[in-house]
C-alpha cells in the first residue's frame, strides 16, 4: 500500500508521502494530526460544504449543513431532494475515515487537505480490488452565521 498526503488550498503547496512501512504510515498519521488540530482549532460547528462520493456505486452530490458539529440536512444538488442524515459524513467523520484508510493494507490512499482550515478535501483510495475505488471531494465550505442557526436552549 502506499499513501499520498497532500495538502493544499487553491492549489497551494503540496507534500506527497509514499507509503513504504512504517516510517509513512506514521508521516501520514502526523499530517493527519496537525491538519485536524488546525480545524479543532477554528472552533467551528455550524457549516455546510458540497460532498461528492465516486464509486461504481451512485451516490447522489450532496450539499450538507452542519449544526453543533451534527448534520441537519443533506440535500442532493441535482434534484433538490432532502435524506435522512443517517451515514451523512461531517468534517470530523471525514478525519475519522481517512484514520481508518490508512490503517489498511488493501487500499493505496491520497489525501488532500484544505491549507487554512485543515479539513480532508480530497479523499482518493484506489483499491486492489478490481473496480473498487472511490474519490470524495469536499468543496464551497462555509462556515454558517451564528444568526442562521436555530435557538438552542441551555438547562
Amino acid at each position: 500500500m502506499k499513501t499520498h498526503v497532500v495538502e493544499h488550498c487553491c492549489r497551494g503547496p503540496s507534500v506527497w508521502l509514499r507509503r513504504d512501512g512504517r516510517i509513512q504510515a506514521r508521516q501520514a498519521l502526523l499530517q493527519l494530526s496537525v491538519s485536524r488540530q488546525r480545524w479543532s482549532a477554528q472552533a467551528i460547528h455550524d457549516y455546510s460544504f458540497d460532498y461528492d462520493h465516486t464509486a461504481m456505486i451512485f451516490f447522489p452530490r450532496l450539499h450538507i449543513e452542519v449544526l453543533g458539529d451534527t448534520v441537519n440536512r443533506a440535500t442532493d444538488r441535482d434534484t433538490g431532494a432532502v435524506y435522512a442524515n443517517a451515514g451523512v459524513p461531517t468534517v470530523d467523520s471525514l478525519f475519522a475515515r481517512v484514520l481508518q484508510l490508512i490503517s489498511s493494507p488493501h487500499s493505496d490512499l491520497s489525501v488532500q487537505y484544505n491549507l487554512a482550515l485543515g479539513y480532508p478535501a480530497r479523499i482518493v483510495v484506489d483499491s486492489t480490488i478490481a473496480d473498487a475505488g472511490s474519490t470524495i471531494a469536499v468543496t464551497n465550505s462555509n462556515e454558517l452565521p451564528k444568526a442562521s442557526c436555530p435557538l438552542r436552549w441551555a438547562g
